[in-house]
């Protein structure tokens, strides 16, 4: 066989068949035009380092393979062990990841005097700093807001009706970390709305809520203008939208 055919059959490129000629792991021989031709051992030997080299096996083990100095089980047998290992540090990362990113759900607030009782997480809004447990930020250190919704199903107790419970997502990104909350409607979000466009620092506001919330103000004619938008918005900016997959599993049902 020839190197086309081998590119095309075996789906590698003749770059790599080169470098694999150059390590020494093949050596094709040459037709009378100088071109390189394949054997069926030489094919044989091929098939079988493309398979090691799928399991992720370096070029110097294959030529210890190859050269019957290691066996491909006691390689095998290093690799899941390795495996293993970054498998339990990929999950401690992720881990890590996931609390480090998550969406904290909260609810705003302009005053801190909070029922002693109250077990909701507040997220605080003053003219100095916005507040949320021990951490403090100072709007000079804000490098911008962004802005987005998402939506959660909610359901009418005793009653076979859903509702739609509408949230707004603000990422609040400085230096060297990004602060982010899913803010509960409530009457105090305008507020927000009005001290974050009072700062004048960058705001990332793809569905244009800034506006809409400082337009709208009342929580009953916002929600039913965001319920009438929300479907739309979240086709064209990607939001997650638990509402068209309800109805969706529902059809199926």
């Amino acid at each position: 066989m020839i190197v086309h055919e081998i590119e095309q059959k075996y789906n590698v490129t003749k770059k790599t068949l080169i470098y694999y000629e150059n390590e020494g792991l093949l050596k094709p021989g040459r037709d009378h035009n100088n071109y390189r031709h394949y054997s069926y051992d030489d094919i044989t030997r091929l098939k079988y380092i493309l398979l090691l080299r799928s399991m992720d096996i370096s070029i110097n083990e294959i030529k210890q393979i190859l050269n019957e100095e290691l066996s491909v089980a006691d390689v095998l047998k290093d690799k899941k062990e390795l495996i293993k290992q970054q498998h339990l540090k990929l999950e401690d990362i992720d881990k890590k990841i996931n609390e480090f990113i998550k969406r904290r759900k909260v609810k705003v607030s302009l005053s801190q005097d909070q029922d002693d009782k109250d077990t909701t997480d507040y997220l605080f809004f003053n003219q100095e700093v916005i507040k949320y447990h021990d951490v403090m930020i100072p709007y000079q250190d804000i490098q911008y807001f962004k802005l987005s919704m998402s939506s959660a199903i909610g359901h009418a107790r005793g009653l076979i009706s859903v509702f739609m419970n509408y949230y707004v997502d603000l990422d609040i990104v400085i230096a060297l970390h990004t602060y982010s909350f899913q803010i509960m409607n409530n009457e105090q979000v305008v507020s927000m709305m009005e001290i974050i466009k009072e700062k004048n620092i960058k705001i990332e506001d793809p569905l244009n809520l800034m506006n809409i919330y400082l337009e709208k103000r009342d929580l009953v004619v916002l929600n039913n203008y965001i319920n009438r938008n929300f479907r739309k918005w979240a086709k064209q900016y990607h939001l997650d939208n638990p509402r068209e997959n309800y109805l969706i599993n529902k059809h199926c049902d």
